[in-house]
């Protein structure tokens, strides 16, 4: 019994050692601020993350804002829900600081000193699933209204619609969600032709079914996207995304590249360590480095236990703290 406990920790070890949490591939479908791996969520029976993140100005003391994201997982390890902190205001209020007294004589008077009060709004997501693990719904609430995106998808697994609403909930219990006013926003559908067995043409139609933008995207042999190249049909805007992979197919470099307002290149690199974990990720805007996030580990579970993301323009260093539930 005992040499079968060991051998079950050691498999234990091993699987979470070379255990991917956050995935940096690209997705067509972004579910949350950020990306994580099904897989090792549901493997690891991660039901909840929640992110807490506070702000160290170089040469100041830390600022607590009240920053958040959180996220919960269904037991398939797939986002069902997250939210997150945005600042709406902040507020200044004077509090009184006694005098400072040493041996009964006054060695500092009494004062006041000014105390800021970060007031947040929260964004709530929820996400939904077909049968086939394919997002067909995000709802995201702000306030008293709704963002909803649906998505329809072809026969090959491909999008094939996009529908933006905003929508009103006439439930008397506000965290459970009731259509009431349904207002479609826009409305895109999207159709693919496979030019090669690696090489796709995506064609966008507007609400009229005008096609406005289209695309040549291409794979390598494992299925990983290399580029895709999007013109628009009636003006000179262009949109470009490069993607490089190790041989064990991390994503080690993203580029970005459009001319919507000027040219603009936006630059991603990904290191790793030899147990397959993203330790650090850089980002750059026309070859100068704004960010450096570095990735820390617990020592059992081999699950990210913060990041530390470095802003050189400016000046300060985000500090992030991961807390986890469990089924």
């Amino acid at each position: 019994m005992k040499k079968h406990l060991l051998l079950f920790f050691f498999i234990f070890t091993l699987l979470n050692c070379r255990a991917q949490l956050i995935s940096t591939k690209p997705v067509d479908i972004n579910v949350g601020p950020i990306n994580f791996n099904p897989e090792i969520i549901k493997k690891n029976k991660v039901k909840t993350i929640v992110l807490d993140i506070v702000d160290k100005p170089d040469g100041k003391i830390i600022v607590d804002k009240d920053a958040t994201q959180g996220f919960e997982f269904d037991e398939e390890g797939r986002v069902s829900r997250y939210y997150y902190t945005i600042l709406n205001r902040v507020q200044a209020t004077e509090v009184d600081v006694p005098a400072l007294k040493k041996r009964g004589k006054v060695v500092r008077p009494a004062t006041t000193k000014t105390v800021l009060k970060f007031v947040n709004d929260t964004i709530f997501t929820s996400v939904f699933y077909d049968l086939l693990d394919r997002v067909i719904l995000k709802r995201s609430r702000s306030g008293d209204y709704y963002d909803a995106y649906y998505y329809e998808y072809d026969d090959k697994g491909k999008i094939k619609r996009e529908m933006h609403c905003r929508e009103t909930n006439i439930s008397e219990n506000k965290n459970v969600f009731k259509l009431g006013v349904q207002t479609i926003l826009s409305s895109e559908t999207f159709s693919y032709e496979n030019l090669t067995p690696t090489q796709v043409k995506k064609k966008c139609f507007n609400d009229e079914g005008r096609e406005y933008k289209k695309g040549i995207i291409n794979y390598d042999a494992k299925g990983n996207k290399l580029s895709e190249s999007y013109d628009f049909i009636v003006s000179w805007m262009h949109q470009e995304g490069l993607y490089e992979y190790a041989n064990n197919g991390n994503l080690i470099r993203r580029i970005l590249k459009t001319n919507e307002s000027g040219e603009l290149k936006q630059e991603s690199t990904f290191d790793y360590d030899a147990n397959n974990h993203l330790i650090t990720e850089k980002k750059l805007k026309d070859a100068v480095i704004l960010n450096e996030i570095s990735y820390l580990f617990d020592e059992f579970t081999k699950l990210v236990k913060s990041h530390v993301d470095r802003d050189f323009k400016n000046a300060s260093i985000g500090i992030v703290k991961y807390a986890y539930t469990y089924y």
